[in-house]
């Protein structure tokens, strides 16, 4: 089967001879988990991120606006929210694990940090407020566990403007919670 001629109605699937094909949804959920992973894992830089790691390893302010990272994200933001409006509970569940190991140290890097709070702030709007909230506080629970843990004044940098671009990303949260927003 070449599935460039395969289209959709609203309950059945057809190929380019207008045979009723069955196609085996857990396919489709493997093929979107595993989209989603790699979605987090490379999500391009936003706009509002200023801080940044040089070459040589060093915590920088970035100036420059790069027109085609900035294009790159809002596609990958697209996408990721459309993925998010699929199966919530999955893109949730990617994200969680994610954090965990960056908060547990198997996996801490500025980069994977920064990717991923980059994908956390981009599917802002995308859940129910009140699935929105409950994973928001909990992200935010475990980047400032983070920040108290970390060793180095540039390491707590990093997760500090992480914390604070992610919260940035989610006016609902923030209108619901004033005195959050005070704090931050």
């Amino acid at each position: 089967n070449n599935l460039s001629y395969l289209f959709y109605n609203n309950t059945n699937t057809y190929d380019k001879n207008y045979n009723n094909i069955s196609l085996p949804w857990s396919l489709y959920d493997t093929i979107l988990h595993e989209l989603r992973i790699v979605m987090i894992d490379h999500m391009a830089k936003p706009e509002e991120v200023i801080i940044v790691e040089d070459d040589n390893g060093e915590i920088v302010r970035e100036m420059t606006k790069d027109t085609e990272v900035i294009a790159q994200y809002t596609t990958m933001r697209d996408s990721l929210i459309y993925l998010t409006h699929l199966n919530y509970d999955d893109t949730q569940a990617i994200m969680l694990e994610k954090l965990d190991l960056q908060v547990g140290y198997q996996q801490f890097t500025w980069n994977g940090l920064n990717t991923l709070c980059w994908a956390i702030g981009s599917i802002s709007g995308a859940m129910n407020e009140v699935d929105e909230k409950r994973f928001l506080v909990s992200i935010i629970k475990d980047l400032l566990k983070l920040c108290e843990d970390v060793k180095g004044k540039d390491n707590k940098a990093v997760v500090a403007s992480n914390i604070m671009y992610i919260v940035g990303q989610y006016p609902r949260f923030l209108r619901a919670h004033w005195k959050f927003l005070k704090t931050v």
